[in-house]
């Protein structure tokens, strides 16, 4: 990243487009792994117990090796080591996020920091919530208004959004916190600067980075094509999880070293989906094993 886009970031607390972090034919690769993943989630009709939504492939970097190879990607891992200031770079998440032609959730306006109970490895000493966290967004289709474009309300547009927004600006709608999808932690749009919103328009290699504090929702997909984005949040090394917050988020939630100190070839779960031929792969995919994350800690098993 150039020295003025890292000004750009720390200005507005995002940046885009991002250009050229992978070559044309590994996005080839990318946009097959990430596709056949989304095609073969658990499904009811499939004769699973449950539908995991295509937005909702979250950290199958757990237990994919070519998911977890993705969050590896040198040219990734140069930008979050800039953004973050540290060279000690974890994976906190990850997340594949496809919404389907004419279906998709409407993701309400939200700051990421209010549901991440992150310790800042900078700030010594504090077990306070402060995540310092900076989120790849890579674009693998066409990212237009049509087809659910995610919209940011840069720190110049609300500079009080550089950390939590105050109370009066959070909109609490209950409900379980063990799953990763509840967005139950909303922002009041009629106290947001919503006038100077930026649509994150972007076309297919392009990328978007943010970091925890910034504002940002998404319309569903109302067009007849499909959306599908890849998501990484990287963290520095030493972060730590405050427990007793989110239930999502315990003790026991693994932060895993990609960069640096520490860094792991693979976490200990992650299994290759393909082997040379396709059975591996089928094997893989039919136990469902590779999904289990995904449902967070509201369902320990996925029952076939």
């Amino acid at each position: 990243m150039e020295p003025e886009q890292l000004k750009q970031y720390e200005a507005d607390g995002c940046i885009f487009p991002v250009r050229g972090l992978f070559r044309p034919e590994r996005l080839e690769e990318i946009d097959r792994l990430l596709s056949t993943l989304v095609a073969e989630r658990p499904q009811v009709e499939k004769g699973d117990e449950q539908t995991l939504a295509p937005e909702d492939l979250l950290n199958l970097h757990l237990t994919c090796k070519e998911v977890w190879e993705l969050c590896r990607e040198p040219s990734v891992l140069e930008v979050a080591a800039q953004i973050l200031g540290c060279q000690d770079v974890s994976v906190f998440t990850s997340r594949i996020l496809c919404k389907e032609p004419g279906t998709g959730k409407e993701i309400v306006w939200h700051q990421d920091s209010n549901y991440w109970p992150l310790t800042d490895p900078f700030d010594a000493g504090t077990l306070t919530p402060a995540p310092r966290v900076t989120s790849l967004w890579l674009a693998l289709d066409e990212v237009t208004r049509e087809n659910g474009a995610m919209e940011v309300l840069p720190f110049s547009a609300q500079p009080e959004s550089r950390r939590n927004l105050p109370q009066e600006f959070i909109l609490d709608s209950g409900g379980s916190t063990k799953a990763f999808d509840n967005f139950n932690l909303s922002l009041d749009s009629s106290k947001l600067n919503v006038a100077q919103k930026r649509p994150v328009l972007l076309q297919r290699g392009e990328a978007e980075f943010h970091s925890a504090y910034t504002i940002h929702r998404s319309e569903p997909n109302r067009s007849e094509r499909r959306r599908l984005a890849w998501i990484v949040r990287y963290c520095p090394t030493g972060t730590q999880v405050v427990p007793g917050i989110r239930d999502s988020f315990d003790e026991d939630y693994p932060l895993v070293p990609v960069l640096g100190r520490g860094a792991v070839e693979a976490p200990a779960g992650a299994l290759p989906l393909a082997e040379g031929a396709e059975g591996a792969a089928a094997k893989s995919l039919a136990a469902r094993e590779i999904y289990l994350p995904c449902f967070g800690n509201a369902v320990k098993e996925l029952k076939k």
